[in-house]
């Protein structure tokens, strides 16, 4: 590798450019500082740093990712840019990609107006980015405004660098020519990230005061600035606890589209047809896993659990997540949110499961169908499973509250508990049919059971197919 070619570093000349020439710097902590209030709404947002390998990098929990983590970088230039300036710029980003891959999920040039030649890159992504949303339904016109955008930009910088730029490059045109300006843009962005607080003007101004003395202290310059640490500056100027939304995880399937005020996993490659093929251990259950492992580290005990999911993902999702470890769950569904922890009344009646146990001798693999509505037992034994080797649970009722919910999750639990105890049973086989939200709610409470293999109606071929193993 050459020197041109040399991996960015903290300690080469551009990692120190910052620190020996602070030309531009203000800009840049006022930039950071009105993105802040955002970040802090997002809870995988985990901090921020000035003048770290770039004048401004803001790190994000992403379960995904090779690291766990993502960054995204942010070169803030204030004054005027020629286009050979944004070549060279973006240039940099790549070679930054090149030598860190799967460390950035994007490069931001931030400056107050892009080059007149160039300006289209900031504002027709701009225009695709807002009209996206109304033309989610038509995938070819918004596959169309994508092609469009990619050949405009390729034919500025041949490819690879032009491929580069469409995927991993953002133009933001931010004109911050004083602190005044600072001032102004921040507070409409707390505003915007914090609409139910109602403070003093002389308490946001102390807010803007401690953060940007504290973004400016020698010792933080090159330093991370924790979320955490961040929370604790605000609310000790504004004398209050900032009001964080809940922790919510948006399952992404094939036909959602990505929300940035909540954690996200993409389990579009889990959605349909094309589980069947998905490695479900790697591409779902460890990023679950590192999702709750990441949760406790916060000290976050309940999430808000939404989005689009086959049932083998609720029930990953509810046994990644599940009691035993100290979590709770709010399960949003059509009917509203129906929590894990909403438990049944000891009074009340609520609907029985229809069950028949099979015959099986010590040590044998169990098999338990559980239909709620539907009942897979039928296509069971049609597939060859013998009928007296299959553990039956129906219910010909729907299921209509979060505590009817728990207390027939309860009844099955322990009943195939008592069951798998009696005979000495070291592996499950599962199919279940019913509502997504009864496979999270069951899986919450699946601890300490044998290793369960769980499997899925495959509406393509017809039959049921082994999806995941929880161990």
């Amino acid at each position: 590798m050459t020197d041109k070619q040399a991996a960015p570093t903290l300690t080469d000349a551009k990692g120190m450019g910052g620190i020996i020439a602070q030309d531009g710097f203000e800009y840049q902590i006022w930039d950071g500082l009105a993105r802040l209030p955002a970040w802090l709404g997002n809870p995988a947002f985990e901090g921020m740093i000035f003048e770290g390998l770039e004048d401004l990098e803001a790190r994000f929990f992403a379960p995904l990712a090779p690291h766990g983590s993502v960054i995204d970088r942010h070169q803030a230039k204030s004054g005027v840019l020629k286009p050979a300036d944004i070549k060279e710029i973006v240039e940099g980003f790549s070679r930054y990609n090149d030598s860190y891959p799967g460390t950035a999920r994007t490069h931001i040039l931030v400056t107050p107006v892009v080059p007149a030649t160039l300006a289209y890159m900031a504002k027709d992504r701009d225009r695709v980015r807002k009209a996206r949303p109304f033309y989610d339904p038509f995938t070819e016109i918004k596959a169309q405004f994508d092609a469009k955008f990619r050949a405009d930009v390729v034919d500025q910088y041949p490819d690879p660098l032009g491929g580069f730029v469409v995927d991993f490059v953002d133009f933001d045109e931010r004109n911050i020519p004083d602190e005044k300006i600072a001032r102004s843009l921040f507070d409409s962005a707390f505003h915007e990230a914090f609409p139910a607080l109602d403070l003093k003007a002389s308490q946001l101004r102390k807010v803007f005061d401690d953060l940007l003395a504290m973004a400016k202290a020698n010792h933080n310059i090159g330093s991370f600035l924790t979320r955490s640490a961040l929370i604790q500056c605000i609310e000790t100027a504004m004398g209050g606890d900032l009001p964080l939304p809940p922790i919510a995880l948006h399952i992404l399937s094939d036909r959602r589209e990505s929300n940035p005020s909540m954690l996200e996993l993409d389990a579009s490659a889990f959605s349909a047809g094309a589980a069947s093929t998905a490695d479900w251990q790697q591409g779902l259950l460890t990023p679950l896993q590192r999702t709750a492992t990441w949760l406790k580290q916060q000290g976050a005990a309940r999430l808000i659990v939404q989005g689009s999911y086959r049932l083998s993902a609720g029930f990953a999702l509810g046994w990644s997540f599940r009691s035993a470890t100290g979590f709770d769950i709010d399960i949003v569904t059509r009917d509203g949110v129906w929590a894990t922890d909403d438990r049944p009344q000891a009074d009340a009646t609520y609907a029985q499961w229809d069950v028949s146990d099979p015959q099986l001798a010590a040590g044998d693999v169990l098999t338990v169908s559980i239909g709620i509505l539907r009942d897979p037992f039928g296509d069971l034994v049609a597939s060859g499973i013998p009928a007296e080797k299959i553990q039956r649970f129906h219910l010909s009722v729907p299921v209509t509250s979060a505590k009817e919910m728990q207390a027939i999750v309860g009844q099955l639990k322990r009943h195939v508990s008592d069951l798998a105890a009696k005979l000495q049973i070291k592996k499950l086989r599962l199919y279940y049919a019913g509502p997504a939200q009864f496979a999270v709610a069951l899986g919450h409470r699946w601890n300490a059971m044998p290793e369960t293999a769980l499997h899925e109606f495959n509406a393509e071929t017809r039959d049921y197919v082994a999806t995941l193993t929880l161990k």
